[in-house]
């Protein structure tokens, strides 16, 4: 069965590496590649299991490289699937709503899987961002979630989101 299991996440990990092909990240112009690595690895500490750590490196595939949800519920199951849907960003509602008001809404209603993939998404993000902007717009978000916990919300959420506000003291607070 763990053969299976590190079959799959590593289907998973070859899939988004070819569909994240030629892209880099915005700030550091590393491959693109890296940051689902760097969010697999997160949701791997809190988790051993499969389909979040698949969906943890599929977690852009919809949003950035234009993957169908039935590509990848083909591949990689609905389960997968859903939760990167959950993930993925509305954009004519985070422009209308507001990234910060919208981001609350939309964590607010997740289930917890999803939860646990977007709060290591942005608490990856927060660790390599060089935007002060965009490091005080997640800091608004977790006040907000933490503000009103969603349903879904656990330790390990709450435990995610104390790294996150720590990554912004560290690199953020003095601005």
């Amino acid at each position: 069965m763990e053969f299976a299991c590190d079959h799959f996440i590593n289907l998973s990990a070859t899939f988004a590496r070819k569909a994240h092909e030629g892209q880099t990240r915005k700030f550091t112009g590393a491959p693109y590649y890296t940051h689902v690595e760097r969010v697999a690895a997160l949701v791997r500490k809190r988790t051993d299991r499969p389909e979040l750590i698949a969906a943890a490196y599929l977690h852009d595939t919809m949003e950035d490289c234009g993957v169908t949800y039935e590509t990848l519920a083909q591949h990689f199951g609905h389960a997968v699937a859903n939760i990167v849907h959950a993930l993925t960003n509305d954009d004519a509602r985070k422009k209308q709503q507001g990234k910060v008001r919208y981001m609350i809404e939309k964590l607010t209603a997740m289930n917890p899987d999803a939860l646990l993939v977007k709060l290591c998404d942005i608490l990856n993000n927060i660790s390599e961002t060089r935007s002060g902007n965009q490091a005080r717009n997640y800091i608004l978000i977790m006040d907000g979630l933490l503000s009103n916990p969603p349903p879904a919300w656990n330790k390990t959420h709450a435990d995610i989101a104390a790294q996150i506000l720590a990554s912004y003291r560290k690199n953020w607070s003095q601005e």
